[in-house]
């Protein structure tokens, strides 16, 4: 600050510089909240920035260390009242015309987005990944060494972090970085995958109980089928997965909800479950339907059609919620977000839906690449609208809660900060500034 002469006025003119100074400390670092993208573009017109947002429209919300219990959310007193378009199941894009503004397919907009990336790395850190490199968002568990060996030993550790201009060899999940063709999908697990056992294999086995089963928050239907054929238990995985499949009848009201030809994935909830000797796979599913009847209110479901959607519906929404975060402060802001797209006739655009539908024995949960984008499923959320046909896994309490009473707000995107936390935006130009880290 340059300094006053005139001491007559030294002391306003001091406060009115602080003034200024403090507002521009404050948006300065409003402006550099920004985060790595995990999420593909808007699949129609922008949306208009909204005036009455309470603070800037692109936010970083950062988590807290995981408190011992989870915060209880008050249900609103009264249901608002349901949109007038009911949220649609799944759409088949290819089965329809063209839209108006129709979106770039998955492989054109990673593309798009790959070009984009990499002018910006070139000229705002100085260096690019080299030409056929492709794009990719890291995940869970990634590891530099991991992508080195499914390279097949053509690079090393050092090349991959002069390629992408990193400082340290910790990766973060849901950065963007290149990598040599096929080095994703031949990259060995960093983590251990379980043994690919026989999921048909059916029971009665020589039980040695009591045992204890844990079934974990974002759960798919197979892996509590895994975890039953490594415990020694009177029934099977395959058992459980017969007794938990399409269209089964089950004394439960909840359940009847689901659509035909329908398993009870998403029903099955989450928690530490004890069976003995004589337990059968049909006692133990209903172990699991009482706990979810216990925990999941006929008011909680009820509440869902103040969202335009039947619970099953919310139900689905709550599985992807899960996969997307654990943290239950988030989880109603990421659930606004799959509202606000949907309402948009946007496509959700969610990895985790496309994990699903490649998973396999022994790795239900695969790395998804700009190949796998493509895979022709109905829990591809990236070329198709609307909502899975149904939940890929078993919520949590706190993630059902926040797809029946989501966050009322703008956002069309979430994505992982730069800096930690979550980033959220409403516009897709405020988007690209988050994956860019500007």
């Amino acid at each position: 600050m340059n300094r006053w002469r005139n001491s007559e006025h030294r002391a306003g003119r001091y406060a009115a510089a602080l003034a200024l100074g403090l507002g521009a400390l404050t948006w300065g670092i409003a402006l550099t909240l920004v985060t790595l993208s995990v999420r593909h573009g808007d699949d129609a017109t922008p949306v208009p920035a909204v005036a009455d947002l309470p603070t800037l429209a692109a936010q970083v919300v950062t988590l807290t260390p995981t408190p011992t219990s989870t915060p209880t959310l008050t249900p609103p007193a009264t249901p608002t009242a349901t949109p007038s378009a009911t949220l649609i199941a799944t759409e088949d894009l290819s089965a329809r015309a063209p839209l108006p503004t129709q979106p770039p397919t998955p492989t054109a907009f990673v593309a798009a987005e790959t070009a984009r990336d990499q002018a910006v790395t070139q000229t705002s850190a100085g260096c690019a990944p080299p030409p056929g490199w492709e794009r990719y968002v890291v995940q869970p568990d990634d590891t530099l060494f991991a992508f080195v060996l499914g390279a097949g030993g053509t690079v090393t550790v050092d090349d991959l972090m002069a390629a992408n201009c990193l400082d340290s060899r910790y990766l973060r999940v849901d950065q963007v970085i290149y990598l040599p063709p096929g080095a994703a999908e031949n990259a060995p697990p960093s983590v251990p995958s379980g043994p690919a056992t026989d999921l048909g294999l059916r029971g009665p086995r020589t039980p040695n109980c009591p045992c204890t089963i844990v079934v974990r928050e974002g759960w798919r239907r197979e892996q509590i089928a895994d975890a039953i054929n490594a415990t020694q238990t009177l029934f099977t995985g395959g058992d459980f997965l017969a007794a938990t499949g399409p269209d089964v009848a089950v004394p439960f009201d909840f359940a009847m909800e689901r659509p035909p030809g329908t398993s009870l994935e998403g029903f099955l909830f989450p928690g530490t479950y004890t069976v003995q000797n004589d337990t059968t796979a049909e006692q133990f599913r209903d172990m699991l339907l009482s706990a979810f009847a216990a925990n999941v209110s006929p008011q909680m479901r009820a509440d869902a059609g103040a969202q335009g959607v039947s619970f099953y519906q919310a139900l689905i929404i709550a599985s992807i919620v899960q996969r997307e975060s654990r943290a239950p402060e988030i989880q109603p802001l990421i659930a606004s977000v799959l509202y606000n797209r949907l309402r948009d006739g946007n496509r959700l655009a969610q990895t985790v839906t496309v994990q699903y539908a490649l998973g396999r024995p022994g790795n239900w949960w695969p790395r998804v690449t700009a190949s796998g984008l493509e895979v022709d499923s109905p829990y591809n959320s990236y070329t198709r609208r609307g909502l899975p046909p149904t939940p890929i896994d078993s919520p949590g309490l706190s993630a059902i809660r926040a797809a029946v009473y989501p966050a009322q707000t703008e956002y069309r995107y979430h994505t992982a900060a730069c800096g930690g936390g979550v980033a959220f935006a409403v516009t897709y130009e405020e988007h690209l500034a988050n994956v860019n880290c500007e």
